[in-house]
């Protein structure tokens, strides 16, 4: 581990609680790009006070897919097995369920693959690529957890599990980001429990985070111009995180390539100006 470590008093800092999971894949092959030509990663933060509605939210989502098989209630559920594009229903009730959490704030970090510079060692590595983009995600909640209405925070971080990716790579990677090895822009790391976990879809966090995900992937995946396709997402915008100014470019999403790609969808300035 490198030198830099939380001082011992932001532990007395009330909690959140962070669970991220990713959409979409790394790779840039032809076939990649165009079957995903995206890669994003989600963070759904809530206070441990709160934690309460992420079981309760969980948990009824659980019934609601295996309404048919109750021997199957504990199973996690998961977005592209279960709110498949022959469920709208599903997906509709996924998102109403996600926005009743009245406390929680989301995070998106969107990887335009098509916009990325020629030459980034990004495309030719999907470690380097997941790893800069889990570093956009956890500044964003750093910031978060310090600037959380009612007093700062202390951030418990939980990240899906992902094969064939090195988390201690990653935790590696973030040290010397942490360390000053690397430009921060003053984020306040301290405001972050270190380090973070890797934990499976048993988490209930981690499930409705891939469902906050899946309603991403759905909105991108749609036409430029539908806005039928972000119905879904709309109804969460207003857990979306926002700058003092209510600036939601840079903050609740960040876009790492062209920001075109999200700013020029016909349904951007309805979930802008929420």
């Amino acid at each position: 581990m490198a030198a830099f470590h939380v001082p011992e008093h932001f532990g007395q800092l009330p909690k959140l609680h962070v669970y991220v999971d990713e959409t979409g894949d790394r790779g840039f092959s032809d076939r990649s790009q165009t079957q995903s030509p995206f890669f994003a990663m989600t963070a759904l933060v809530v206070p441990q006070e709160d934690e309460w509605t992420v079981t309760y939210t969980a948990g009824g989502l659980r019934a609601l897919v295996h309404s048919g098989q109750p021997q199957q209630l504990l199973k996690p559920i998961h977005w592209v097995e279960h709110f498949k594009a022959k469920h709208p229903e599903r997906r509709s009730r996924a998102a109403q369920a996600l926005a009743s959490i009245p406390t929680a704030r989301v995070i998106h970090v969107i990887a335009h693959k098509a916009t990325l510079n020629q030459d980034t060692e990004m495309r030719r590595d999907k470690g380097v690529f997941y790893n800069f983009t889990t570093r956009l995600l956890l500044e964003r909640v750093a910031h978060l957890a310090r600037e959380w209405p009612g007093g700062k925070r202390l951030a418990i971080a939980r990240l899906g599990q992902v094969k064939h990716m090195d988390h201690q790579d990653c935790t590696r990677y973030l040290d010397q980001v942490r360390s000053g090895n690397a430009a921060t822009f003053g984020v306040p790391w301290e405001h972050i429990k270190w380090p973070p976990t890797w934990e499976s879809t048993t988490r209930n966090g981690i499930q409705l985070a891939d469902v906050h995900a899946g309603l991403l992937n759905s909105a991108l995946s749609g036409h430029p111009q539908d806005t039928a396709c972000a119905e879904n997402l709309q109804k969460i915008s207003h857990q979306l995180r926002r700058s003092a100014r209510g600036e939601l470019l840079g903050y609740g999403i960040k876009v790492i390539g062209d920001k075109r790609f999200i700013t020029d969808r016909a349904w951007w300035a309805d979930l802008k100006n929420r």
